[in-house]
């Protein structure tokens, strides 16, 4: 269902890019040759949702605490309004207490990450002056992967694998200089279907969901 609410929350920001655009002007520009390609360096704080889990028929989660992003992008311009990149970046969190179905929580140590490849779609749909709003998403793949104890004891979240992956966002670019830009923004991220081995090798946590707001400041170098 996230999934699903994922994917059209992406289409409907394109839409809206779009639309936006051709009813501001009827023709798109051709960016200029320098401004065609770029590199983005960003970084920022990430706040994750529980992370759930099955074990043979025990429903577990983990409780994260506030964890860092930090990535780059290489992107190409299309016209005035839309561009296409592609991304690699890096999620950390530490975990705080973990639940095996009941109403208690109990202490959990170690700590869990995610590394993103994503394709990204942006739009820019309004100008103001030297700055620009953009919305859009990207799919893709992550790895996740965690070395967590819970409890003081042996078991707990292990080494992972990969699943889908996609973000939907929006911020706003303001430039500094011609060829550089600073990019204010807000991704939400999504990694579904993750099995977790167990760290006393006693079997494996199914289906780990990972779900994280992103606040991140990133430096655009246009060439």
């Amino acid at each position: 269902m996230k999934l699903r609410l994922l994917t059209g929350v992406s289409i409907f920001a394109l839409g809206l890019g779009w639309s936006s655009a051709h009813a501001a002007d009827a023709i798109v520009d051709t960016p200029r040759a320098e401004d065609l390609w770029y590199v983005t360096l960003f970084g920022g704080a990430s706040f994750p949702n529980n992370v759930k889990t099955d074990f043979y028929g025990d429903q577990y989660s983990v409780d994260l605490k506030t964890g860092f992003v930090i990535g780059g992008a290489v992107g190409r311009r299309i016209n005035d309004v839309f561009r296409v990149e592609g991304e690699l970046s890096y999620a950390r969190y530490k975990a705080s207490e973990y639940n095996y179905g009941g109403p208690n929580n109990y202490p959990a140590s170690g700590n869990l990450s995610a590394t993103y490849l994503l394709a990204n779609v942006w739009a820019d749909v309004a100008h103001f002056g030297d700055a620009k709003l953009y919305v859009g998403g990207g799919l893709g793949a992550a790895y996740v992967t965690a070395d967590t104890n819970f409890d003081g004891n042996d078991y707990g979240y292990g080494p992972g694998g990969w699943g889908f992956a996609g973000q939907v966002g929006a911020g706003i670019t303001y430039a500094v200089t011609q060829n550089v830009d600073l990019d204010f923004g807000y991704r939400f991220k999504a990694v579904t279907s993750v099995d977790l081995d167990d760290n006393d090798g006693g079997g494996t946590y199914e289906n780990a969901k990972l779900y994280s707001h992103n606040l991140q400041l990133g430096v655009t170098l246009k060439f």
